[in-house]
C-alpha cells in the first residue's frame, strides 16, 4: 500500500490525540476509566492504521479495497476517527475541569466483605458448572457447545445463563485481588478462588467468547500490586508499562484463544486464517478489524448505501426487552451484522463495529461530534465517580468491564443492552458483597482514590 504524506500526518494527529487525552485528562492509576478508554480506542481504532502506515499489512477483507483508494480513504477514516476523539475529549473535560462528582452507583463505596464475596463466587461457579456440564452432555463436548452457540445459534435466548458464568468470573478475580490486598485469608482459599475466575470464564468461552478470559487476565495484571507498591507515589512510567503489558497481554491471549476455538469446533484452524500472516492474525484474533469496518462505512455511506436515520439506535433501545416477551424483536441489533451482510450476504456472524462508525452509519458526519461529546459526557461521568471511591479490586473490576464491554469506544446502539447483562449484576452484588453501612464513630473512613493520590 503507497504510503503518503497525508497518511502520515493524519496518523500522528490520531495518536497525538490519544497521548493528550491520556495525559491531560486521565487519572493516577491504570484502571481509571479514561485512561482504559484510551487504551481500547488505541487497541481497535488505532492498531490497524499503524499496521497500514508501517506497511505491515493491508486492509481485510482485501478483495472489498482498491490500492488506488487507500491514499485518500486511510487519512478521510483517521481525520474522521480524530473529529468523534476531539468530541469525547470535550466531554470528558467538561466534567472533570467542572468538578461533577460523576454518577456510577456501581463501584462500591466500601472495601470488599471477603467472606461474602467469596460465597457468591462459589454459588455463581456452581451455577455455570451445572449448567455446563449439561450443555457439554446435550451437544457431545466443549466443541459441540461452541457450534451450537456460536455458528447454529441454538443457544439464542439462554444468553442469560452465560452471564451468570460471566459474573462469576468477575467477582471471583476481584475477590482474589481483594484477598491479596487485606492479607487474607489462606493462600489455599486464594488459589481456589482464582481458580473460580479461570474456571468461569471457561464456561463463557464454550460458548463462543473469549473477552471473559481475557478481561480477567487483564484484570489481574492491572489490579495485582503489593502493598508496599500501594504506597507509593504512583509514578506514569509504571502506569504506562502495566498498561503495554495489558495490550501485550490481550493481542498473545485472544490469537491462542482464536487457535483453541477454531481448533475444538472444527477440528483445525480455519483456512482463511491459518494462511494470513503474523500480523492479520493478530488482528483478526483480537477482532481489531473495527478500522476496516469503519473504512468501509466512510467510503460508502451514503454514497452507495443509505444512512440508517436512527434505526439501529430504535433496535438497541428496544433490545433490552427479553425475546420470550416479544416474539417480534428484531434480530438485527448489533449493527455489525446488517453491515457484514451489505458486502457478503451469506455471512451469518457480523464484523465487529466501533461507536464511532456506527453514529455515522445512522447520521452521518454530524453523528460523529453527537456520538463522541456523549460518551465523552458518560466516560467523565463515570471517572469522576470512580476516582471517588475506594481503589478495590472489586472496583477494578467494574472499571475493566465498563471499559471493555459496556462502553468500549463510546456509546453506541447496544450500551443499555450491555449495561443490563454486565454493569447491573454488579451493581446488585455490590450491595452484598461490599455493604453500605453507616458511618460511626468508631468506622475509619474509607479514603477515595483521589484522597490517597493527593496523599501520595
Amino acid at each position: 500500500m503507497e504510503l503518503t504524506f497525508a497518511a502520515v500526518l493524519s496518523a500522528i494527529l490520531f495518536f497525538s490525540l490519544l497521548a493528550t487525552c491520556a495525559v491531560m485528562l486521565g487519572g493516577s492509576g491504570p484502571t481509571d476509566m479514561v485512561l482504559l478508554f484510551v487504551l481500547v480506542f488505541c487497541l481497535f481504532y488505532g492498531f490497524r492504521p499503524l499496521m497500514f502506515v508501517l506497511g505491515l499489512d493491508v486492509p481485510y477483507p482485501t478483495e472489498l479495497f482498491f490500492p488506488d483508494e487507500m491514499p485518500a480513504l486511510l487519512p478521510s477514516t483517521l481525520l474522521a476517527l480524530s473529529l468523534y476523539l476531539v468530541a469525547a475529549m470535550v466531554g470528558i473535560a467538561a466534567i472533570s475541569r467542572s468538578g461533577v462528582r460523576g454518577w456510577a452507583p456501581f463501584f462500591a463505596s466500601r472495601e470488599t466483605d471477603l467472606r461474602r464475596a467469596t460465597t457468591v463466587t462459589v454459588v455463581l461457579t456452581a451455577i455455570g458448572t451445572l449448567v455446563s456440564v449439561y450443555l457439554m452432555a446435550s451437544y457431545g463436548g466443549v466443541g459441540g457447545v461452541i457450534v451450537a452457540s456460536k455458528y447454529d445459534k441454538a443457544l439464542g435466548g439462554l444468553y442469560a445463563l452465560r452471564s451468570v458464568s460471566g459474573v462469576g468470573a468477575i467477582v471471583a478475580v476481584t475477590t482474589f485481588i481483594d484477598m491479596r490486598r487485606q492479607g487474607l485469608p489462606s493462600r489455599w482459599i486464594r488459589a481456589g478462588t482464582l481458580l473460580c475466575a479461570f474456571a468461569n470464564a471457561f464456561f463463557v468461552f464454550m460458548w463462543g467468547s473469549r473477552g471473559v478470559l481475557i478481561v480477567v487476565a487483564v484484570v489481574l495484571v492491572l489490579g495485582l500490586q503489593s502493598d508496599r507498591r500501594r504506597r507509593r507515589t504512583v509514578r506514569r512510567e509504571r502506569v504506562l508499562v502495566r498498561l503495554l503489558v495489558a495490550v501485550v497481554l490481550v493481542v498473545v491471549a485472544a490469537s491462542g484463544m482464536r487457535v483453541a476455538r477454531d481448533n475444538l469446533s472444527h477440528g483445525e484452524v480455519q483456512a482463511n486464517y491459518a494462511s494470513s500472516s503474523s500480523w492479520r492474525q493478530a488482528a483478526v484474533g483480537t477482532n481489531s478489524i473495527y478500522f476496516d469496518a469503519a473504512m468501509l462505512s466512510f467510503r460508502d455511506f451514503p454514497s452507495r448505501y443509505p444512512l440508517r436515520q436512527g434505526e439501529d439506535f430504535a433496535n438497541g433501545a428496544v433490545g433490552v426487552v427479553p425475546r420470550f416477551l416479544w416474539a417480534g424483536k428484531p434480530t438485527g441489533i448489533p449493527p455489525g451484522k446488517w453491515f457484514r451482510q451489505v458486502y457478503e450476504p451469506r455471512k451469518l456472524n457480523g464484523w465487529p463495529m466501533g461507536a464511532a462508525a456506527v453514529w455515522y452509519l445512522n447520521f452521518g458526519w454530524w453523528g460523529l461530534p453527537l456520538g463522541g461529546l456523549l460518551s465523552g459526557l458518560v466516560i467523565g461521568m463515570l471517572a469522576a465517580a470512580q476516582r471517588r471511591r475506594p481503589a478495590s479490586g472489586f472496583n477494578t473490576g467494574i472499571a475493566v468491564v465498563a471499559a471493555v464491554f459496556v462502553l468500549p469506544l463510546g456509546w453506541d446502539n447496544q450500551v443499555l443492552m450491555k449495561l443490563i447483562i454486565w454493569l447491573v449484576p454488579l451493581w446488585v452484588l455490590s450491595y452484598y458483597v461490599a455493604p453500605r453501612r453507616r458511618p460511626s464513630t468508631t468506622d475509619p473512613p474509607v479514603p477515595a482514590q483521589d484522597d490517597v493520590t493527593a496523599a501520595r
